[in-house]
């Protein structure tokens, strides 16, 4: 048995607070020989284990009863080489590390992270196990700029994986969802530090359509903040620079009062009186972006990086996100606006605010790009890898082009749907996130990994329950569906994650994987 200390009683729970777990122990290894033993002692007492870091993921797929691993400690930059004549450095560091911890880090050394998403509490791990993207028409999976990976599999054995060093397990553990290993340590590459200079903008509904073929390769940072119900849009573009920071723009649900405020109504029109919602929406627009819809020139601020990529997530959540190609956009927000604003006349269901609508370019190049001529403001991409990851929900069919060439053909469109939980209370998902998912599988979209997605009971696999047996939010499974999606990625997915944990050591919460198609149910049955 592992003499690494644990703790029992403890009591995970996500950030979101939808979901929570007591694991037997509770494990926190202080070095990678720890992770050996504490793999090598589940493996021999025939126990399952789970790593979780900052918990941001809101679906259930960390729940466990048997072992849980936070690796926090495991938390220090173990070397950072300069590579002046090619304009990036490489960082390698313990997986534990977070994110705005390895920014602290890079910011003193004058380099930068070169795309992160809308946090940056994930950790090193966290952030690539489950497919998280930025926003840009350039940059594609965070997982792009790692240049290697050191697990821990299930046998208990240290691997080290790039792309000449077991390729294969490497594009698995890219995006593993927690089922090949414990990440230990990874390689980044990172770019000379920039700031980013970003402008906000409200524009209506109809010019956002108007504007879809060209607006999306407008800036090397982009995403739009919808709100139906106003039939308005908050658009933020963001391109590097070395100017000085004049600070984040302001903002109204940022202060104590004004987000106590949101989440009041927000508490009313979910527990009271939902046909409120659309003029919530309509009201917290208006005290948030009032001033700036009457600017003629937008919102121009300069921030460092980090802050210019986070953006506030406000409260308590579920959030489906699904990414489908960016060139059958218009018909899928035409078809969502539709059926919003049916709903809402129908007092079916209501959504919340703001939808957040994304891109990214997951197309790679056949070998990395020539560097040495970058700037520190150079757009675009140093690739630490050209692997793409079997799980990749992005579409595949999407080819690369140069920079220059880029249009929405080779982007993928990101909507995010979210319904807040004010005060921590549950809200009604179903209508809303059945109706958003099926409009997306039409239009050739792929749930993101780690969101609340729902499914249903004919595309999962196992056991299923009646659908009146089901909590309104609870995951029914995509199992078939990914099948389909996936094809001959899944099979050899599957393949390395039975090579690299023969024992199942990762599989905690199977029936997550199950009705999900992460393995075949006759796996366990071997």
């Amino acid at each position: 048995m592992s003499t690494i200390p644990f703790r029992k009683n403890y009591v995970f729970k996500n950030w979101a607070g939808i979901y929570s777990a007591k694991p037997e122990r509770y494990f926190q290894p202080s070095s990678i020989d720890e992770v050996v033993e504490l793999v090598k002692s589940a493996r021999l007492a025939e126990k399952s284990l789970v790593t979780v870091g900052s918990g941001h993921s809101p679906s259930n797929m960390c729940v466990t009863d048997e072992w849980l691993v936070n690796l926090d400690r495991l938390d220090k930059v173990q070397k950072f080489v300069e590579y002046p004549e090619l304009h990036y450095a490489d960082v390698t560091v313990d997986a534990g590390m977070r994110l705005y911890q390895l920014n602290e880090f890079l910011g003193a050394k004058g380099y930068s992270i070169q795309n992160l998403g809308s946090i940056s509490e994930q950790s090193v791990a966290g952030i690539i196990s489950t497919g998280s993207h930025g926003s840009s028409p350039y940059h594609g999976l965070i997982s792009s700029q790692y240049v290697n990976l050191t697990i821990v599999n299930g046998k208990g054995e240290l691997k080290f994986l790039d792309a000449e060093n077991d390729p294969e397990v490497f594009k698995a553990a890219l995006l593993s969802v927690g089922k090949i290993g414990i990440i230990v340590s990874a390689t980044i590459r990172v770019v000379p530090g920039f700031n980013i200079k970003s402008t906000q903008e409200v524009i209506t509904f109809e010019n956002l359509l108007k504007q879809w073929d060209t607006l999306w390769t407008s800036s090397e940072f982009i995403r739009v903040w919808w709100y139906p119900y106003t039939r308005k849009c908050v658009l933020w573009r963001g391109n590097k620079i070395t100017d000085a920071q004049n600070g984040p723009a302001k903002s109204w649900w940022g202060t104590k009062l004004g987000r106590f405020f949101y989440e009041t109504l927000l508490w009313i029109s979910t527990k009271i009186y939902a046909p409120l919602t659309p003029f919530v929406e309509k009201f917290v627009f208006n005290r948030q972006y009032g001033k700036l819809e009457k600017s003629s020139t937008g919102d121009v601020n300069v921030t460092d990086s980090i802050s210019g990529f986070n953006m506030d997530c406000l409260f308590s959540q579920f959030v489906d996100e699904w990414g489908c190609p960016m060139d059958n956009g218009l018909e899928v927000l035409r078809s969502l606006d539709h059926s919003i604003a049916q709903a809402a006349i129908n007092k079916e269901f209501y959504v919340h605010v703001p939808m957040e609508v994304r891109c990214s370019n997951t197309t790679l190049p056949s070998e990395p790009l020539d560097t040495s001529k970058r700037t520190n403001t150079s757009p675009g991409p140093v690739y630490g890898n050209v692997c793409r990851p079997f799980l990749d929900n992005t579409p595949s069919h999407c080819r690369f082009a140069p920079l220059e060439n880029v249009t929405n053909s080779q982007l993928t469109l990101y909507i995010n749907a979210t319904i807040y939980r004010p005060f921590g209370c549950n809200t009604p998902i179903h209508k809303w996130f059945t109706l958003f998912e099926n409009t997306m599988m039409v239009a050739g979209g792929k749930p993101h990994w780690a969101k609340n997605f729902l499914g249903s009971t004919t595309l999962a696999a196992g056991p299923v329950k009646k659908d009146t047996d089901y909590d309104d939010f609870e995951m029914r499974g995509m199992a078939l569906k990914v099948e389909e999606w996936y094809g001959e990625d899944l099979k050899k997915f599957r393949k390395i994650r039975k090579e690299q944990d023969p024992d199942n050591v990762f599989l905690a919460n199977k029936q997550w994987a199950i009705i999900n198609g992460i393995i075949d149910p006759s796996e366990l049955s071997d």
